[in-house]
């Protein structure tokens, strides 16, 4: 190699050199903004981080406070409640002293020289008993009769199986008249194609319609003969039925003015009155309160209930009155509402 070329080949060498040298101080140079950008982005992620944290110390903080708070209210509650317990306990025992007291002194009195127990059941002509008989036969023949639903249905039926007659008889003019065009009709006639679309249709509709009958008939004619016997016997029970519901009338009334003067007089109640109703009418529902004891009373007049202690007497036996059964279970839970 001459001289010549050793100069040539340095010199490339030393061209290459240059170049890799930028290329390197421009790598240093993006490497540089790329570390300085990814720095900054880490800085705000950091930044973000603490804030979350700031937030989430905060938001522990709340609640724990919350917790705090709750738990406060929990035991300030659980302390009123004793206190109410407590005092409900005091209320109960001392109403149970004042009843017992109340009782003691309402014994006293009526041991008493010249106490006057007043005698609710008081009946010495037998008019109220009376009365109250004249109702209970009236209720016994008011139970003979359907009810106005029992004859709703009867109706019901005894309407179907007409309209189903009704229905059958248009079916059949249809089916005649129909029959008569295709009689005194030729081809081709429009009164004979409808004809002979109606004449097969109405038929089987028809056919249809004498079955259902049929099912209906029985029933129906059953309905018309239990109606008719029910209406014979309101015609028989109707005077037994409004003299019940007038000797009803009278009798409420009656009682309630005996009722009304010895709550306003000075006599003392029986002992099977303030046993089940109080020895007053209550400051609410007293006219509820008054409707029940004037149902008491009827009840111990028309059965004859002279139990001193038990405002209704002893259970009634259902084989033999039912009636008066019925009646004795629904005045027994009424009379809890105010015992």
């Amino acid at each position: 190699m001459s001289g010549y070329d050793s100069l040539d080949v340095g010199e490339e060498h030393g061209r290459r050199i240059d170049a890799l040298k930028r290329a390197q101080d421009s790598l240093e140079l993006s490497t540089d903004h790329a570390l300085s950008s990814l720095t900054s982005k880490l800085s705000g992620i950091k930044e973000t981080v603490e804030g979350l944290e700031e937030r989430e110390r905060g938001t522990t903080r709340r609640v724990e406070s919350l917790e705090a708070e709750l738990e406060e209210a929990r035991d300030t509650a659980h302390a009123r409640s004793e206190e109410l317990e407590e005092s409900i306990s005091a209320t109960d025992t001392g109403l149970e002293r004042l009843t017992t007291r109340v009782s003691a002194l309402e014994r006293h009195l009526r041991q008493a020289e010249g106490a006057v127990v007043i005698d609710l059941d008081h009946d010495r002509d037998g008019k109220l008993s009376g009365l109250g008989h004249l109702v209970e036969e009236g209720l016994a023949a008011e139970e003979d009769l359907f009810s106005d639903h029992q004859r709703d249905v009867h109706q019901h039926r005894i309407t179907t199986w007409r309209q189903a007659k009704q229905a059958l008889t248009g079916l059949r003019s249809a089916v005649r008249d129909a029959a008569a065009v295709l009689a005194t009709t030729s081809a081709g006639d429009p009164r004979r194609r409808k004809a002979e679309q109606v004449f097969p249709q109405a038929t089987a509709e028809a056919l249809k319609q004498e079955l259902q009958i049929g099912r209906l008939a029985q029933s129906a004619r059953a309905s018309e003969a239990e109606l008719a016997a029910d209406n014979a016997r309101r015609t028989a029970s109707k005077e037994a039925i409004d003299t019940g519901q007038r000797a009803h009338t009278q009798l409420r009334v009656r009682l309630r003015s005996r009722l009304t003067e010895a709550l306003t007089g000075t006599g003392l109640l029986p002992v099977w009155f303030t046993t089940a109703l109080g020895p007053m009418a209550p400051s609410r529902g007293s006219e509820s309160w008054l409707e029940t004891a004037l149902d008491v009373l009827v009840y111990r007049v028309t059965y004859q209930v002279t139990d001193p202690v038990l405002a209704l007497g002893s259970t009634p036996h259902g084989g033999h009155s039912p009636r008066r059964t019925a009646r004795f279970n629904e005045l027994k839970q009424n009379l809890r509402n105010w015992g």
